[in-house]
């Protein structure tokens, strides 16, 4: 599905508003947020994610209303290859969210999004009973579970606050990253110089 899509394209960097600005006119019912947090959670959970499976994931947990064009679909793309090598340790996870100008109660709200998408990605993997939950990890994932909740005042934009946001993100990000070097065996996890995702699937 990426043919005409060069190497190049698919691992540039892709922010929040990028993919925002996207999907908005499609009329999809979950933020570029929340599907960030699908696919880190299905990749943390040991999923055997190719690209082609996450872009059928990601069109039907958008649900457009209008139908995607190809500008969607290599942002999509770009999104897993990027999400990849950031989880496999080549720049370390980056959360998709709005970026620091944007008002902290968007911030906070998107990161509660966040947090939904991973546990929705994380509790969709079949391990067919093959691992179990350490008490560790356990208590991590209640920790998302909890952030899903978050609410912050725009008005309570202060220093304080910001800094409460921040250590919040950073622990998320530590979670989603700790989490995935627990169940996702190195060798299902989808490299970024792969073949093409047709040829991946097994």
């Amino acid at each position: 599905m990426t043919e005409h899509t060069s190497p190049e394209q698919l691992l540039s960097p892709l922010n929040f508003d990028d993919l925002a600005n996207l999907l908005a006119p499609l009329g999809t019912l979950n933020s570029p947020s929340e599907l960030h947090g699908l696919l880190c959670g299905k990749l943390a959970g040991g999923a055997q994610l190719s690209e082609i499976n996450w872009l059928l994931d990601a069109v039907e947990f958008l649900d457009f209303v209008a139908a995607p064009d190809e500008s969607v679909r290599i942002a999509l793309s770009k999104l897993y290859h990027n999400t990849c090598g950031q989880l496999q340790g080549e720049f370390g996870l980056k959360l998709m969210l709005p970026d620091d100008d944007s008002p902290l109660g968007e911030r906070a709200r998107a990161l509660g999004e966040w947090c939904h998408g991973f546990l929705t990605g994380f509790g969709s993997v079949d391990h067919q009973g093959q691992r179990e939950i350490g008490e560790e990890s356990a208590e991590m994932l209640q920790d998302i579970a909890n952030i899903v909740q978050i609410q912050v005042d725009d008005e309570e934009d202060e220093p304080s606050a910001e800094a409460d946001y921040m250590e919040v993100t950073e622990y998320v990000r530590v979670v989603a990253s700790s989490l995935y070097l627990e169940f996702a065996a190195k060798e299902l996890a989808a490299p970024v110089t792969s073949a093409p995702a047709s040829d991946t699937l097994h």
